[in-house]
């Protein structure tokens, strides 16, 4: 790392600077489109709304009824794994987005850009985000702490991949997996300490009752996309 976390959390504020409402917009309305596809994924699991679900839940043990009916509901299986791919592929047209406003001050609109792995080379998205996923599940079953360190490992995926395809370059499935895991060969830590270094935002974003994490949230974005271009350049 040539950059400190300093000078990393210092270069997103003055991108961020004058940018802010734009940012805000950005995550707000994520989070929107996410808590309605968790709605949408809740009801079919259990049939009720997300709020409702949880304070029916609380001081019983429906918590266990509700596992057996979601194991014998294979259409609950189905929905969960549609809707959280088309939730990881929104975090990824996200981190695209910041990633493309970092680079050169460009604010796309909100929702291009939210859905921007969607319209934008579907296939490769998709085939990498499944890979991906499916490598993190099978280290982390193997136990949480290897499934911790490929996380951090691989955390540099969507940033690579929109790399090359901003370049006209397709990958393989795999290509910007084994990318992001040589790039983050003796900068895991580095990336884990960042991350910690965020901790005090993120508790006063949520003393906040939340609502500065609509601040917390865009500012880390930032930050990891600088983190990023400081370790790949241009």
């Amino acid at each position: 790392m040539t950059t400190t976390r300093k000078d990393l959390k210092q270069q997103s504020k003055d991108q961020l600077r004058g940018n802010w409402g734009w940012a805000v917009l950005l995550t707000f309305v994520a989070w929107l489109i996410l808590y309605i596809l968790g709605d949408i994924q809740n009801f079919f699991e259990e049939g009720e709304d997300i709020v409702y679900s949880v304070v029916r839940r609380f001081g019983s043990n429906a918590e266990l009824l509700y596992l057996d009916k979601f194991r014998a509901n294979p259409f609950a299986w189905l929905m969960t794994i549609i809707i959280s791919i088309v939730m990881g592929l929104i975090a990824w047209g996200i981190v695209y987005t910041v990633l493309h406003f970092r680079d050169n001050g460009t604010k796309e609109n909100v929702f291009s850009g939210i859905f921007s792995a969607f319209t934008s080379n579907f296939k490769n998205n998709f085939l990498t985000y499944i890979l991906q996923s499916i490598f993190l599940v099978l280290w982390t079953w193997l136990f949480i702490i290897p499934g911790l360190i490929k996380a951090y490992s691989y955390s540099m995926t969507p940033y690579i991949m929109r790399d090359m395809l901003d370049h006209s370059h397709e990958p393989t499935a795999t290509e910007a997996i084994t990318a992001s895991r040589q790039l983050m060969k003796g900068h895991k830590m580095d990336l884990f300490i960042l991350d910690l270094s965020f901790i005090g935002w993120w508790l006063l974003g949520i003393i906040s009752c939340g609502i500065g994490l609509l601040w917390v949230v865009p500012y880390y974005r930032q930050t990891k996309a600088n983190f990023y271009r400081n370790l790949a350049n241009d």
